[in-house]
Protein backbone atom coordinates (compact mmCIF):
# COMPACT_ATOMS: atom_id res chain seq x y z
CA UNK A 1 0.00 0.00 0.00
CA UNK A 2 1.82 3.29 -0.44
CA UNK A 3 1.84 6.11 1.82
CA UNK A 4 -0.76 8.19 0.50
CA UNK A 5 -3.10 5.14 0.62
CA UNK A 6 -1.78 4.52 4.47
CA UNK A 7 -2.66 8.23 5.15
CA UNK A 8 -6.07 8.02 3.32
CA UNK A 9 -6.95 4.37 5.35
CA UNK A 10 -5.91 5.43 8.40
CA UNK A 11 -7.70 8.98 8.30
CA UNK A 12 -10.98 7.43 7.08
CA UNK A 13 -10.56 4.21 9.91
CA UNK A 14 -10.28 7.34 12.63
CA UNK A 15 -13.45 9.58 11.60
CA UNK A 16 -15.16 6.01 11.09
CA UNK A 17 -13.89 5.70 14.96
CA UNK A 18 -13.20 8.58 16.74
CA UNK A 19 -14.76 10.98 14.87
CA UNK A 20 -13.70 14.34 13.31
CA UNK A 21 -12.13 16.16 16.28
CA UNK A 22 -9.74 13.28 16.35
CA UNK A 23 -8.40 14.03 12.68
CA UNK A 24 -5.53 15.98 13.78
CA UNK A 25 -2.58 15.69 11.69
CA UNK A 26 -0.16 14.20 13.76
CA UNK A 27 -2.67 11.29 14.82
CA UNK A 28 -3.12 10.45 11.55
CA UNK A 29 0.59 10.31 10.51
CA UNK A 30 1.10 8.27 13.32
CA UNK A 31 -1.82 5.70 12.66
CA UNK A 32 -0.42 5.48 9.30
CA UNK A 33 2.71 4.53 10.97
CA UNK A 34 4.43 7.61 9.19
CA UNK A 35 6.37 10.83 9.67
CA UNK A 36 4.63 14.29 10.09
CA UNK A 37 6.85 15.64 7.30
CA UNK A 38 5.49 12.68 4.78
CA UNK A 39 1.62 13.08 5.48
CA UNK A 40 2.37 16.95 5.32
CA UNK A 41 4.40 15.97 1.79
CA UNK A 42 1.08 14.34 0.70
CA UNK A 43 -1.59 16.97 2.10
CA UNK A 44 -0.23 20.50 3.08
CA UNK A 45 -2.81 21.74 4.45
CA UNK A 46 -5.60 19.84 7.09
CA UNK A 47 -7.93 20.92 4.68
CA UNK A 48 -6.65 18.98 1.73
CA UNK A 49 -6.28 16.24 3.98
CA UNK A 50 -9.78 16.19 4.85
CA UNK A 51 -10.73 17.05 1.84
CA UNK A 52 -8.91 13.52 0.34
CA UNK A 53 -10.36 11.90 3.72
CA UNK A 54 -14.20 12.93 2.39
CA UNK A 55 -13.56 11.80 -0.98
CA UNK A 56 -11.85 8.30 0.31
CA UNK A 57 -14.89 7.84 3.21
CA UNK A 58 -17.62 8.76 0.32
CA UNK A 59 -15.83 6.37 -2.66
CA UNK A 60 -16.18 3.92 -0.12
CA UNK A 61 -19.83 4.30 0.96
CA UNK A 62 -20.41 4.73 -2.77
CA UNK A 63 -18.22 1.16 -3.30
CA UNK A 64 -20.36 -0.41 -0.83
CA UNK A 65 -23.71 0.60 -1.86
CA UNK A 66 -22.65 -1.11 -5.68
CA UNK A 67 -21.87 -4.41 -4.35
CA UNK A 68 -24.83 -4.67 -1.98
CA UNK A 69 -27.21 -3.97 -3.89
CA UNK A 70 -25.40 -5.89 -7.31
CA UNK A 71 -28.42 -7.16 -8.97
CA UNK A 72 -31.09 -5.58 -6.39
CA UNK A 73 -34.06 -4.12 -7.66
CA UNK A 74 -34.99 -0.53 -6.80
CA UNK A 75 -36.72 -1.23 -3.05
CA UNK A 76 -33.43 -2.92 -2.52
CA UNK A 77 -31.43 0.04 -3.53
CA UNK A 78 -33.95 1.79 -1.01
CA UNK A 79 -33.11 -0.07 1.60
CA UNK A 80 -29.47 0.20 1.38
CA UNK A 81 -29.39 3.92 1.29
CA UNK A 82 -31.39 3.85 4.18
CA UNK A 83 -28.96 2.28 6.05
CA UNK A 84 -25.58 4.46 4.69
CA UNK A 85 -27.07 7.73 4.96
CA UNK A 86 -27.28 7.95 8.41
CA UNK A 87 -23.45 7.45 8.45
CA UNK A 88 -22.21 10.72 10.28
CA UNK A 89 -18.63 10.68 9.12
CA UNK A 90 -18.76 11.30 5.50
CA UNK A 91 -21.23 14.19 6.29
CA UNK A 92 -19.86 15.95 9.41
CA UNK A 93 -16.07 16.20 7.21
CA UNK A 94 -18.14 17.51 3.95
CA UNK A 95 -19.89 20.17 6.15
CA UNK A 96 -16.74 21.12 7.47
CA UNK A 97 -14.51 21.83 4.11
CA UNK A 98 -18.18 23.87 2.68
CA UNK A 99 -17.40 26.21 5.81
CA UNK A 100 -13.53 25.98 5.59
CA UNK A 101 -13.79 26.77 1.55
CA UNK A 102 -14.81 30.14 2.75
CA UNK A 103 -11.48 30.93 4.53
CA UNK A 104 -9.67 28.99 1.36
CA UNK A 105 -11.53 29.04 -1.56
CA UNK A 106 -9.25 27.08 -3.84
CA UNK A 107 -11.29 24.23 -1.57
CA UNK A 108 -14.65 25.05 -3.48
CA UNK A 109 -13.42 23.85 -6.86
CA UNK A 110 -11.96 20.31 -4.88
CA UNK A 111 -15.47 20.06 -3.33
CA UNK A 112 -17.42 20.82 -6.94
CA UNK A 113 -15.07 18.04 -8.74
CA UNK A 114 -16.22 15.46 -5.76
CA UNK A 115 -20.04 16.59 -6.29
CA UNK A 116 -19.62 15.91 -9.98
CA UNK A 117 -18.06 12.37 -9.35
CA UNK A 118 -20.50 11.53 -6.44
CA UNK A 119 -22.92 12.87 -9.01
CA UNK A 120 -21.81 10.44 -11.74
CA UNK A 121 -21.47 7.46 -9.65
CA UNK A 122 -24.94 8.00 -8.68
CA UNK A 123 -25.94 8.00 -12.16
CA UNK A 124 -24.17 4.65 -13.13
CA UNK A 125 -25.80 3.15 -9.52
CA UNK A 126 -28.98 4.31 -10.99
CA UNK A 127 -29.01 3.10 -14.15
CA UNK A 128 -27.71 -0.21 -13.19
CA UNK A 129 -30.32 -0.49 -10.71
CA UNK A 130 -33.18 -0.07 -14.11
CA UNK A 131 -33.88 3.68 -12.97
CA UNK A 132 -33.66 6.29 -16.14
CA UNK A 133 -32.79 9.45 -14.94
CA UNK A 134 -32.41 12.67 -16.25
CA UNK A 135 -29.21 15.16 -15.42
CA UNK A 136 -32.48 17.20 -13.47
CA UNK A 137 -33.60 14.13 -11.87
CA UNK A 138 -30.03 13.19 -10.60
CA UNK A 139 -29.74 16.96 -8.99
CA UNK A 140 -33.01 16.67 -7.13
CA UNK A 141 -32.03 13.07 -5.99
CA UNK A 142 -28.35 14.06 -4.76
CA UNK A 143 -29.92 17.25 -3.31
CA UNK A 144 -32.89 15.03 -1.63
CA UNK A 145 -30.27 12.57 0.04
CA UNK A 146 -27.56 14.87 1.05
CA UNK A 147 -30.59 17.06 2.61
CA UNK A 148 -31.84 13.82 4.34
CA UNK A 149 -28.30 13.39 5.52
CA UNK A 150 -27.68 16.26 7.20
CA UNK A 151 -31.51 16.59 8.69
CA UNK A 152 -30.39 12.83 10.63
CA UNK A 153 -26.97 14.24 12.03
CA UNK A 154 -28.83 17.48 12.69
CA UNK A 155 -31.35 15.76 15.26
CA UNK A 156 -29.83 11.96 15.50
CA UNK A 157 -32.54 10.29 16.19
CA UNK A 158 -35.32 7.43 15.41
CA UNK A 159 -37.67 10.13 14.03
CA UNK A 160 -34.70 11.39 11.89
CA UNK A 161 -34.15 7.83 10.96
CA UNK A 162 -36.95 6.86 10.27
CA UNK A 163 -37.27 10.48 8.01
CA UNK A 164 -34.49 8.86 6.62
CA UNK A 165 -35.74 5.38 5.25
CA UNK A 166 -39.55 7.28 4.38
CA UNK A 167 -37.21 9.86 1.95
CA UNK A 168 -35.31 7.59 -0.12
CA UNK A 169 -38.13 5.57 -0.71
CA UNK A 170 -40.23 7.90 -1.20
CA UNK A 171 -37.44 10.07 -3.50
CA UNK A 172 -36.91 6.53 -5.43
CA UNK A 173 -40.67 5.74 -5.97
CA UNK A 174 -41.08 9.41 -7.39
CA UNK A 175 -38.31 9.06 -9.94
CA UNK A 176 -39.73 5.56 -10.80
CA UNK A 177 -43.21 7.40 -11.02
CA UNK A 178 -41.78 9.98 -13.11
CA UNK A 179 -40.22 7.56 -15.86
CA UNK A 180 -43.56 6.10 -16.39
CA UNK A 181 -43.43 3.10 -14.20
CA UNK A 182 -40.20 1.82 -16.05
CA UNK A 183 -38.59 1.95 -12.44
CA UNK A 184 -41.45 0.36 -10.47
CA UNK A 185 -40.07 -2.76 -9.41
Amino acid sequence: MSIRSRILAAGVELLRTQGIAMLTQPRIAKAAGVSQSHLTYYFPTRNRLLLAIAETAVEQVVDGLSVATAGGGPNDLAQQLGELLPRQAPVRVLLGLIVAADSEPELRDALSGLIGRVRARFAELLGARGFHVTSDQLLVVHAALVGLAVMNLARQSDASLDEVHRGVAEVLRLVAAHDGGRNAG
